[in-house]
């Protein structure tokens, strides 16, 4: 029986995997830890895949970015990054990353902060000089390799810190919100960037809280509320039928429930102590959860649908987390 607390893609190893991701800040230097950032994250990435993480400001997206980075130390979860430990230098040599806002030294010119980063990487001369002049002309740049960094708009700093990412031609590419600061066309180049490097294979997670830039490129998507994994959907089918959430008692290890969330259509988003948050695929996925349900004596707590739109469902899903968070559910027997 297939594990149900991470349900994986069956038709590849993932590159990156993250599993009960949970990470909170302390307020003040003495202050005691208060609500967590990140509190139970548990998804995969697979090779070739363009993985979103959509939420709202402070939904805890640059959070998991920086964890998998090592930029922040979690308290609990673990995170590998083609099956090693991503915290080990081997996995990081594969990693490109690109942060929210990327600072770098003023008065180096667009050419010579990619020489620098290419030195880091251990490049040679010639080498560097071509890896820095091809990925200023994949981001537009070409014309300015020489433009002092304190000379560049918010717009071009960004891009420049997007061919750094792409510098060292990384199997794994982390962009905290990759789009920010850019005019239409700039943003339009910027997706066009993450389907080339999906076509060559290079794996991409990336942030953002605008939902057009999310469905123009990605194949999957999770929407993070408050810390959480609200839902992990599918964006790749030509049509996208009715699916389900409901909230249920947690089963036992043996069970017709737990057999039941083995199997395909259902998915684990969340485990609380004494409730799991499950989303069903379809109606069918839905009837045999229930059913399952029903033969165990398990709660259902929750229940809703939605349908293909995105935006709409994401907002719907915040108004509800919000409204639950101000008067918890009514539990009702199966």
């Amino acid at each position: 029986m297939k594990t149900p607390e991470l349900v994986r893609n069956e038709t590849a190893a993932p590159v990156l995997a993250v599993e009960g991701l949970r990470k909170a800040y302390r307020a003040g230097f003495w202050g005691r830890r208060g609500r967590p950032a990140v509190d139970g994250l548990s998804f995969d990435v697979t090779r070739g895949e363009v993985f979103a993480l959509l939420g709202h400001n402070g939904a805890g997206k640059t959070t998991t970015l920086k964890a998998i980075l090592g930029l922040v130390r979690p308290e609990a979860g673990r995170i590998t990054i083609a099956g090693q430990d991503a915290s080990s230098p081997a996995a990081r040599a594969r990693v490109g990353y690109l942060p929210e806002a990327p600072y770098f030294h003023e008065n180096l010119s667009c050419g010579e902060l990619l020489d620098f980063y290419g030195k880091l990487l251990g490049l040679s001369r010639a080498r560097r000089r071509e890896r820095a002049a091809a990925c200023l002309k994949q981001v537009g740049m070409a014309a300015e390799s020489g433009r002092r960094l304190s000379e560049c708009s918010k717009g071009m700093r960004q891009r420049v810190g997007l061919a750094q990412a792409l510098l060292g031609e990384p199997e794994l590419l982390i962009l905290d919100e990759p789009q920010s600061g850019l005019d239409p066309l700039g943003r339009r180049q910027v997706r066009e960037i993450l389907l080339e490097q999906k076509s060559l294979g290079t794996t991409v997670i990336f942030s953002s809280h605008i939902v057009p830039d999310v469905e123009a490129v990605a194949d999957r998507v999770a929407m993070i509320r408050h810390g959480r994994i609200d839902e992990i959907r599918d964006l790749r089918a030509p049509e996208r039928s009715r699916a389900f959430r409901a909230v249920i008692a947690a089963p036992a290890s043996r069970g017709d429930t737990a057999e039941a969330l083995g199997r395909p259509g259902l998915t684990v988003l969340r485990r609380d102590p004494g409730r799991w948050t499950v989303a069903a695929a379809d109606a069918g996925a839905l009837a045999r959860l229930l059913a399952a349900c029903h033969v165990d004596g398990l709660a259902v707590s929750e229940l809703s649908s939605h349908g293909g739109d995105l935006e709409s469902d994401f907002l719907a899903g915040l108004a509800a987390a919000e409204a639950r968070e101000a008067a918890p559910a009514e539990v009702v027997s199966c």
